[in-house]
Parts: C-alpha cells; sequence; structure tokens
C-alpha cells in the first residue's frame, strides 16, 4: 500500500493528543465500522492508516503512551508502518476488545474515554448525524466501564483532520490522478450498444491498476436525457444507448484518502440543453474557484455558485464537502441548514467542488466537478482535466 512517513505520524498524533489535552479526554476508542464504502471508517485510518478494503480496525489510543489496534489476524499488514501492537479480534466483538484493553491499562478505568464516530459535527461524519458506531458495542463500554466518562471523539478528530498537511494534499492529488484515469476508461469504452456493466468493469480495472485504494464509489446516473433518472451506485443491465445521459461520480483513492471527479458525458451527440446547462455548472465551479481562500464562509460560497440561464430555465447550484478519508464537510447538499453558512473555511482544507444544475421541466441533474485545495491566496485544483462535455460516438 501506499503509506505515509514516519513525520507525518508524529505530527498527526502530537496534533490530536494536543487536542485531547484540551478536551481533557485520556483515550480515543475507535470501533469497527466499514460502511458508505470504508468512508465511515476515516478516523481509525487517519490514527493508524489501517482498514484497507473494509478490514474491520479497532483502536486504542491513549493521550501517551503506546497504541494498540485490533484487525482478524495479527501483526504486519500492507499499511502498518506506524506501529506493531497490531492484535487479532474476532469481528463483530469492538466493544469488548476495548474493554477488555482498559483492564490491562486500569489507569483508564476512572478516565473520559471518547469514542470515534459518536456522532457528527460540521467538520466530520457529516452524513452520519446519528453517528457510525454500532450501538451494542458503545453499551458494553458503558455497563463494563461504570466509573469512565464517555464521551464523542468527533471534536478531536474532527479538527485534527480538517486542514491537511502536504503529505495528505499529494495522497490527494495521486487519488485525483487516478479518477481521471478512470474517466478515461469511459471515454474509450462508453459507446451505444455497449453494456453499461462493461464500461463500469473498465473502470475498476484502470483504477486497481493504477494502484488504487479499494473499493471505490462511483455514482451513476444513466438513461435517456428525455427522462434521466435518479443516482444509484452501480450500472444497470442496460446497453449505453445514443441519447443517454450519462454522469459520474469518480473516487480516485490512494493510500485510503479519497479524492474525486464528476464528470458528464453523452452517447452519441448531445442534446442543445444538456450543452448549454453543463456551461452554468462550469459557471458556476468557476465562480466558487475564484471565491474560495481562507476566511471565506460557506454562505458566501453557496452565493457565488447560484447560476442561472437559459431565458431563466437554467439553474446551477454549489454541491461540496470535504476530502480526506472519510464523508468530511463542510456538507452543502440540496438545502443545508442555515448554521452551515457560518462555517469559515481554512487553509489547507480541500473539498469536492461539483456544482449541479437543472432544467424547468425536465427531470434529473448534471454537472461537473473537481477536487480543490485551499491555499494561502486562493484555490488550487488536484485535477487537470479540461471542463469538457464528452459526446462518446
Amino acid at each position: 500500500n501506499a503509506v505515509f512517513s514516519l513525520e507525518e505520524r508524529d505530527r498527526r498524533w502530537r496534533k490530536v493528543r494536543d487536542l485531547m489535552a484540551r478536551h481533557g479526554i485520556d483515550l480515543i476508542a475507535c470501533l469497527p465500522w466499514t460502511h458508505s464504502h470504508d468512508r465511515g471508517a476515516a478516523d481509525p485510518r487517519y490514527l493508524t492508516q489501517l482498514g484497507e478494503n473494509s478490514d474491520e480496525t479497532t483502536v486504542a489510543f491513549p493521550i501517551d503512551g503506546e497504541i494498540t489496534a485490533w484487525h482478524s489476524r495479527p501483526g504486519v499488514w500492507p499499511s502498518s508502518n506506524w506501529f506493531t501492537d497490531i492484535r487479532a479480534a474476532r469481528r463483530g466483538t469492538g466493544g469488548r476488545t476495548i474493554v477488555d484493553w482498559v483492564k490491562e491499562h486500569p489507569q483508564y478505568e476512572r478516565g473520559t474515554i471518547a469514542i470515534a464516530g459518536l456522532d457528527s459535527d460540521f467538520r466530520a461524519h457529516v452524513r452520519a448525524e446519528e453517528g457510525e458506531v454500532n450501538w451494542q458495542s458503545v453499551e458494553i463500554i458503558k455497563r463494563e466501564l461504570p466509573n469512565a466518562r464517555i464521551v464523542s471523539a468527533t471534536p478531536v478528530l474532527g479538527e485534527a483532520r480538517w486542514q491537511k498537511s502536504e503529505e495528505e494534499i499529494e495522497f490527494l492529488r495521486k487519488g485525483t490522478e487516478i479518477a481521471e484515469r478512470t474517466l478515461r476508461a469511459v471515454i474509450e469504452t462508453a459507446r451505444d450498444g455497449v453494456p453499461e456493466r462493461h464500461t463500469f468493469a473498465e473502470m475498476n480495472f484502470v483504477n486497481a491498476d493504477a494502484g488504487g485504494s479499494f473499493q471505490p464509489m462511483f455514482g451513476w446516473i444513466s438513461g435517456p436525457f428525455d427522462d434521466i433518472p435518479h443516482r444509484i451506485e452501480q450500472p444497470t443491465f442496460r446497453n449505453h444507448k445514443t441519447g443517454d445521459i450519462l454522469v459520474i461520480e469518480i473516487e480516485g483513492r490512494w493510500g485510503g484518502y479519497i479524492a474525486q471527479i464528476d464528470q458528464t458525458f453523452s452517447i452519441g451527440p448531445a442534446h442543445p440543453e444538456m450543452k448549454d446547462g453543463i456551461k452554468l455548472a462550469w459557471e458556476s465551479f468557476d465562480r466558487v474557484f475564484e471565491s474560495l481562500r481562507p476566511g471565506v464562509t460557506v454562505g458566501e460560497l453557496i452565493d457565488a455558485g447560484r447560476v442561472t440561464g437559459m431565458n431563466g430555465r437554467g439553474r446551477a447550484s454549489l454541491t461540496m464537502h470535504g476530502r480526506g478519508t472519510g464523508d468530511d464537510g463542510p456538507g452543502v447538499f440540496g438545502s443545508p441548514p442555515p448554521e452551515i453558512r457560518n462555517v469559515v473555511i481554512d487553509e489547507n482544507c480541500c473539498f469536492i467542488i461539483k456544482p449541479s444544475m437543472q432544467v424547468e421541466g425536465r427531470a434529473g441533474y448534471w454537472g461537473w466537478g473537481d477536487s480543490v485545495v485551499v491555499r494561502r491566496n486562493g484555490a488550487e485544483r488536484l485535477g487537470t482535466r479540461p471542463q469538457e462535455l464528452y459526446e462518446l460516438s
């Protein structure tokens, strides 16, 4: 696997432990959860690098001393260059595993234990308002450690993961490169009469061949432009047909870091409204990109991304969220809550900026997006492809 340096390990662990001290936390416990294409496991991945392809990871991360992790099998794993204490645990026993470790280290029995993924905030686990973790595992910890104070680790790990290091940014840049290579597979494969599943298979081959981490998410919208279906995350059993629209969210992952691009295609010549509409999405992206710098608020970005055209029938609007190891924030989807407008963007935050557009009287949406990093004097795209509507024939 692609792995980070020991210097990056030391930077992260020092930052997390400083935040633990500020919040009065003695131990962070990460329980195994692998849903949402492994994005649920963002926190243990950040702390340990472990968790490739849904490998269940449990972690005990104390405020000082050695950390311990558990996988289904002990010892060396492809991304275990940061530490050596990797033990075996039966699958589905995260709560019991943490309890047993605390009893081996009784100084934590009366301490404050923060559980990763217990809830969400504007920085982390933004698609998991009710938390990521298994209820029974949390109950076991509370019952077996009655003198411990149990809190959420989201305020600590969300802040730690919010601003990226240069190593993290380079991993996201590599992930974006993999996503762009995966896009080329669509350009070279998708044609009238070709099964959607063949296109999808070629995308997976290119992702793996490029060294991408498993398992990437490919959001998928395909069907006649006159009746655009909703988004799914797999191909249908249809063949591509002339007149179809194809909209794909393409993740590229490198060392577990998740970058993303969004691309619209037409099978055969594009409908004039598809051509006019995508220009609104490009304009929205460009406006947001120009506004993106440290100190800008999410509300200002939302306002910048509002674009109308096509004699008032076409409307583009901002969709964005963080990119890194998980479902990171701030999440601007549909009608975001009012308080999200006040979130201030910081230097070295990384996002997918992906405006989508709709045309009055037409179902569905389409758009264009790229991963970006916020630099001191403005934004930097992590991708290199042009703003283009591909007509595949």
